[in-house]
């Protein structure tokens, strides 16, 4: 079960890489093409010129690689989280039994007293002392 933690989450960092290099060629694709509408004065008259073509092409086809990545990441990512459920299950199942209560399980006995009036830890002490000299003298 850890390997496969590992393993899934080994695959999402890598395409969150893909992604951002993906990212980072479609901006530079798109910040040719600004460029050559810019510089190049044919532009807008024929967009033939082999530095238009190369820049949408790098554009266009990372644009596309981005949205399959991204989709890749997001199913990758379900799985982590299912993987993360489990694992979640189990640890409450663990715990829920090392902690289960069952018939031999006593539980401390809250007696209300009107007459105790509990305020500090000290009092708790002197409290304490008198009740077992009152009932010292009892006996």
């Amino acid at each position: 079960m850890a390997q496969r933690l590992c393993h899934a989450e080994k695959n999402e960092r890598c395409l969150l890489c893909a992604c951002r290099l993906v990212g980072l060629i479609a901006l530079l694709g798109l910040a040719g093409l600004g460029y050559s509408a810019v510089l190049l004065p044919e532009f807008f008259d024929h967009a033939t010129h082999i530095v238009i073509q190369v820049f949408s092409a790098v554009g266009l086809g990372s644009l596309l690689c981005l949205v399959v990545f991204l989709g890749l990441w997001l199913w990758y990512r379900s799985a982590l989280n299912r993987i993360h459920d489990e694992y979640r299950r189990l640890i409450t199942k663990t715990l829920e039994a090392r902690f289960k209560t069952t018939a031999t399980t006593f539980y401390p006995l809250v007696v209300e007293d009107p007459h105790l009036r509990i305020t500090s830890a000290r009092e708790v002490v002197q409290i304490h002392s008198v009740v077992q000299l009152s009932s010292s003298k009892a006996s």
